[in-house]
């Protein structure tokens, strides 16, 4: 029985969970031998700690279709070692959220956000000068030969005074907000990308205790709703610490105003010019406020120039049943057939660099080239929808929930997995999924993001259920925890992440990281029939994070156990973490 608010001072007295399964969650790459090597005698003093099981995270799990034999003899080296030890592997499954894995295999499959009625012109371009685009191969032709094509004819997107040319003192002018002129930000006219001047910034001279610690440069600018732009500036660093705190920014304006843009990082400590960017999509906003600067403070210099928005024509237009290309006419009224009228359009890019499954917007979109018996004229105006993935973070890329070619991609994983390490245990890997609910496919469906996720993971429970019957099934909490990630507004999710809880089966086992409401998500879980283990540690100096979640713990029923959770290999505290698993 779930306890009321009422209850818990009592509860607070109970003895702390029997954490009987003590798990260490690590990533390893077993396509390295010394990575296998590692991992093998990890198995060995996880086992001396009084650990029963180490969570595997390891990306190849996701293309074991195409790693090199060594591979299976470097798993089966370690699957030696946890035998020996008593150490159970817990292979980890599934990555929706992180999806670059599963996108290796139809880069097609990624979500994709609309671009609704792009504006292009059609040109005649001569054949022999015309430079060879992505997905596009040149035509034979002779030279002086004429080809038509539609280019993007909407106008360069402005950043006024992007350059950072016009000043008055320290101040760039025309910027709606410039952190602390002459105190952390200067106007340099030594050291500049290009021009006459840059944007200097010394973070570190701010007295924290005077004004919050942020150098930011801003301003609001004009956007085409449903438009995918670039934003980029060229920055350089001298001593710069930290450097995690860099974003390029961009929020709507609009009355449902939104954050577009999640990019931090990008920097070194010391760097030349270098120019760093972002893609989004402006989504319903008709205006945005463009950030650039370090949302930190710290020691050491960094310079800004030549901040620039672009839009952008074709770059990683996906091509499934969910995602169409539509090509009309300026009025609208006709729509033009692919094939008969146009070329196909195919970016052979897409999900290719540097290797597949990873994405990037520095190649240029495939033209649209006319055939001979088009319809469509030169100087023609034409109106080009599609869709196109977008970046969160470092890299991260999120599959379609919708797509039935997902699944088939899911099932051939989890009976490879199956194959190699027959586990007791399967860990999905269901985590901060960030955009969603955007492509045809799922619009058409009528649901909302959270009933979409429901049913995937109902889904990828019951695959695992049918490969192996009686093997225990573990999912993260934060997609499933109104408390945490379930709720609305959610990073780039169309619509809300409410419900996504009822697709979960009540065997899931729930690896509970929301340290922030411990209370409230464990008792949420528990009132929903779900044994539980704690996912904590995350790379912290002492016990602490041990000690809040073992006290938030206290007389919840069903607390199996609890994993020491690194994301950087960070074992120092293994032992200390295994004696107070086990009560010592």
């Amino acid at each position: 029985m779930v306890d009321g608010p009422g209850c818990l001072p009592l509860l607070a007295q109970a003895a702390s969970p029997a954490y009987s399964e003590r798990w260490v969650y690590c990533g390893f790459n077993l396509q390295v031998e010394k990575s296998a090597d590692e991992l093998a005698t990890l198995c060995e003093r996880a086992a001396k700690a009084g650990y029963t099981g180490i969570v595997l995270s390891d990306y190849k799990l996701q293309i074991l279709d195409r790693v090199p034999d060594f591979y299976f003899r470097n798993a089966e080296r370690v699957k030696a070692s946890a035998a020996r030890a008593g150490i159970e592997i817990i292979p980890a499954v599934f990555s929706i959220g992180y999806s670059n894995g599963h996108l290796a295999h139809d880069p097609n499959l990624a979500e994709g956000l609309p671009v609704v009625d792009q504006l292009y012109v059609v040109k005649e371009q001569t054949g022999a000068s015309m430079p060879v685009r992505s997905g596009a191969a040149r035509r034979p032709s002779s030279s002086g030969s004429r080809l038509r094509v539609a280019v993007l004819d909407s106008r360069t997107a402005q950043i006024p005074n992007g350059g950072l040319e016009e000043t008055q003192g320290d101040r760039i002018l025309g910027f709606s907000l410039q952190d602390d002129p002459g105190v952390t930000t200067f106007v340099d006219r030594e050291i500049k990308h290009a021009g006459k001047v840059s944007l200097r910034v010394e973070p570190g001279t701010k007295d924290s205790r005077r004004s919050v610690p942020l150098t930011r440069l801003a301003r609001p600018v004009a956007l085409r709703p449903n438009t995918p732009y670039r934003f980029s500036c060229w920055v350089k660093t001298r001593d710069l610490g930290p450097t995690g705190g860099f974003h390029l920014l961009a929020l709507g304006t609009g009355r449902e105003s939104r954050q577009l843009t999640f990019h931090e990082g990008g920097i070194e400590r010391n760097q030349d010019w270098k120019q760093i960017e972002v893609v989004f999509n402006s989504l319903d906003q008709r205006e945005a406020n463009l950030y650039v600067g370090l949302w930190e403070t710290g020691p050491g210099t960094y310079w800004v120039d030549d901040l620039k928005l672009e839009e952008l024509a074709l770059v990683n237009v996906l091509r499934r049943n969910g995602c169409p290309v539509t090509v009309k006419s300026g009025d609208g009224r006709t729509t033009y057939v692919e094939g008969r009228d146009f070329e196909p359009v195919v970016d052979s890019q897409l999900g290719q660099v540097p290797w597949p499954g990873e994405y990037e917007f520095g190649h240029p979109g495939p033209t649209i080239k006319l055939t001979g018996s088009s319809r469509i004229k030169t100087g023609d105006r034409l109106r080009v929808s599609w869709y196109h993935p977008v970046i969160t973070h470092s890299g991260q890329m999120m599959c379609c929930l919708s797509e039935p070619k997902l699944e088939p991609i899911l099932r051939d994983q989890a009976r490879r997995i199956n194959q190699l390490f027959h586990p007791r245990t399967f860990f999905m890997s269901h985590d901060e999924i960030r955009v969603a609910n955007w492509c045809q496919a799922c619009r058409d469906r009528k649901m909302t993001p959270g009933q979409l996720l429901a049913e995937n993971v109902k889904t990828c429970a019951g695959i695992l259920k049918a490969v192996n019957p009686r093997a225990r099934v573990v999912v993260w909490s934060d997609m499933f925890d109104p408390h945490h990630n379930a709720v609305d507004k959610y990073y780039l999710i169309n619509g809300s992440l409410k419900g996504s809880w009822e697709g979960l089966p009540r065997d899931v086992i729930i690896a509970n990281w929301n340290s922030g409401k411990a209370r409230e998500s464990l008792t949420f879980f528990a009132g929903r029939g779900h044994r539980q283990l704690i996912a904590g540690y995350y790379d912290a100096d002492d016990l602490s994070n041990f000690e809040q979640w073992n006290s938030a713990a206290r007389g919840v029923p069903e607390i199996i156990g609890f994993m020491y959770t690194t994301w950087q290999a960070k074992y120092d505290l293994l032992e200390r973490y295994g004696d107070a698993m086990r009560g010592r």
